[in-house]
């Protein structure tokens, strides 16, 4: 399941720099959303990561937002005119694909040697660069913006760079006007040169949460909630400590009142087992007394039945001697 959430996300797959500073049309490629400058000095990758991050994502051209070091010294209009151009068109751009479909974002510039102002125009479209669609002609040179309209359609086209971030965030990341901000600020802190060198971990911590998504009211209700139930929870243990302390208390006396009450009660049971024993053994005997009394009546009336003749039989006998 992560597996398919992490494939579903939209990752970085290509970028372009087309006509600006030194670059004339060359493609970056990500692996795996990710994207690694590696040159010497003087090679371009500053100047890459000026003109990609964050430029390409909120189209602000301010030289201090630009330069990863913050400096003023190099404008827009200075890179789209570095090689001594009168006019000028250029486009930096930038892929996003989620293994099924690919969006791509970027931003369409034209500078004038006598116009301090640079014209910009930004595009969010479905489709690939080279792939479905080209920013050149057939002259292999930069669309102009209406020629740019004429082929992506003027849904895909918008001069403001709000309306663009606007744009952005909804097809690609649903943040938000405000976490969408965080997250260009973030991107800004994270892109500076030598970060480690002069770290300072507390306002990097604070950058960071920043860069975090806020909090939903219903889960802070929820927390709230929760810890009153967990005060709720503490008082009910107090209370169940305290009775606890005094069910022991009690249990301690009460249980040597029941050991010497047992014992008193077991007492008098073998007093009385003894009582019953020492009768059980007198019934014993009355009864085989009173058998033997029996006995001895049965063998008397046989005796007296023996003799009840016997007077007459006397009698008769001496009226014979008489």
């Amino acid at each position: 399941m992560i597996e398919q959430r992490a494939v579903r996300r939209f990752a970085p797959t290509r970028a372009g720099i087309i006509n600006l500073w030194d670059y004339r049309d060359e493609e970056f490629s990500f692996v795996d959303g990710w994207l690694v400058l590696r040159g010497p000095n003087g090679s371009g990758k500053t100047k890459a990561l000026e003109v990609l991050f964050p430029f390409v994502l909120d189209g602000r051209i301010e030289p201090r937002r630009l330069n990863p070091f913050a400096s003023e010294d190099r404008t827009m209009k200075s890179n789209l005119l570095y090689r001594g151009q009168e006019v000028t068109h250029a486009y930096v751009w930038m892929e996003f694909g989620d293994g099924e479909q690919y969006v791509t974002v970027g931003i369409g510039l034209r500078a004038h040697r006598h116009v301090d102002r640079v014209t910009r125009w930004h595009f969010v479209v479905d489709g690939r660069v080279g792939v479905d669609f080209s920013l050149l002609d057939a002259d292999d040179r930069p669309l102009t913006r209406r020629d740019l309209i004429d082929r992506l359609g003027a849904e895909a086209v918008r001069d403001s760079a709000e309306d663009y971030r606007q744009l952005v965030d909804a097809r690609l990341f649903g943040l938000g006007p405000a976490r969408y901000e965080q997250l260009l600020d973030l991107v800004l802190t994270l892109r500076k040169p030598q970060l480690a060198k002069d770290l300072n971990p507390v306002e990097l911590s604070r950058t960071l949460q920043r860069g975090l998504r806020p909090v939903e009211d219903h889960l802070l209700v929820e927390a709230a909630r929760s810890f009153d139930d967990m005060e709720a929870v503490a008082r009910t243990l107090e209370g169940l400590v305290a009775a606890d302390g005094a069910t022991v208390a009690f249990l301690t006396v009460y249980s040597t009142y029941l050991r010497t009450h047992a014992r008193a009660a077991a007492d008098a049971l073998t007093a009385r087992r003894d009582a019953v024993a020492t009768r059980s053994t007198a019934l014993g005997d009355a009864r085989h007394a009173a058998d033997a009394a029996a006995q001895a009546e049965a063998a008397a009336g046989e005796r007296l039945r023996a003799v009840e003749g016997e007077p007459g039989r006397l009698r008769a006998h001496l009226d014979s001697l008489k």
